[in-house]
């Protein structure tokens, strides 16, 4: 057996080892409800959403470089009104900042978590999708009564 006849056969012996070890290597697959436990449906999302106020805001221009936060037009809310209604979705950070030479402080910041409001965005929408609905319903059930009333003799 060459030299080049055995490297290729420990290449291919190799490489086959490796296919058979990452075949069956597979991952599990989780499933959303095997990870998520107490899960219930939303109700009365409308409620909560309807006593935020969407604000569109400037940082304060001295915050901006210290904490390291966006310039420009933002939109969201105020964390301490959200704190009041969806407390869950507040969070808080501490950011040091500098105080001086060789000086820091810590201060907190509350965030809104505007990922966890897509839920209740949603209830939302549904909520008042299902009163369009049924007032669709009874708006037709008012024209059909409209329209006896005037076809009767």
């Amino acid at each position: 057996m060459n030299l080049f006849s055995f490297k290729s056969t420990a290449v291919f012996a190799f490489a086959l080892l490796f296919m058979n070890t990452n075949a069956s290597a597979q991952a599990k697959k989780a499933d959303d409800s095997e990870l998520k436990k107490e899960i219930t449906p939303l109700t009365n999302s409308l409620s909560y959403i309807s006593k935020l106020q969407p604000l569109s805001f400037r940082y304060s221009p001295e915050q901006i470089s210290k904490l390291n936060l966006p310039a420009g037009q933002q939109y969201g809310f105020l964390s301490e009104d959200v704190q009041k209604v969806i407390p869950g979705i507040v969070k808080s950070e501490n950011k040091m900042i500098p105080r001086g030479k060789n000086a820091f402080r810590t201060v907190e910041m509350k965030n809104v978590d505007l990922e966890s409001l897509i839920p209740m965005l949603v209830g939302s929408i549904q909520e008042q999708q299902a009163e369009i609905e049924k007032l669709k319903s009874e708006l037709q059930s008012l024209k059909s009564m409209a329209a006896a009333d005037s076809n009767a003799p």
